[in-house]
């Protein structure tokens, strides 16, 4: 725990999408919420299609992280970790592209998630 879901729109190309993971689990552990590096899991998905507005913006890019944690932090902490993933977004893809739109959504996970390593 926790959980990264990146989405990228279909044309957005990333030098290197496994520094960028890296970089993202990396600021994620470094907040000190996470007991263990290995609890973090993070994944990317560029979208089949996609469409920003009414489709006249070539060039035109966005990014959704969705944060998904388990319950019981502060709203402080909470900001911290939404700041972190959206900061390594815009450093990151911000060098090389131009037009991206960034959002950070953070969700609590039910209380009845599970986890079991077999």
């Amino acid at each position: 725990m926790p959980h990264v879901t990146l989405e990228f729109s279909q044309n957005l190309q990333i030098a290197n999408e496994g520094d960028l993971l890296l970089q993202l689990n990396t600021t994620l552990f470094e907040s000190g919420q996470f007991k263990h590096s290995k609890d973090i899991k993070t994944r990317l998905y560029h979208a089949n299609g996609s469409l920003i507005g009414l489709g006249a913006g070539d060039g035109e890019h966005f990014v959704v992280a969705h944060l998904a944690i388990m319950a019981g932090r502060t709203d402080d902490i909470k900001a911290d970790l939404v700041e972190r993933v959206m900061n390594v977004l815009q450093k990151t893809i911000g060098k090389t592209h131009q037009n991206v739109q960034y959002t950070v959504n953070l969700t609590e996970l039910s209380p009845h998630y599970q986890k079991a390593i077999i």
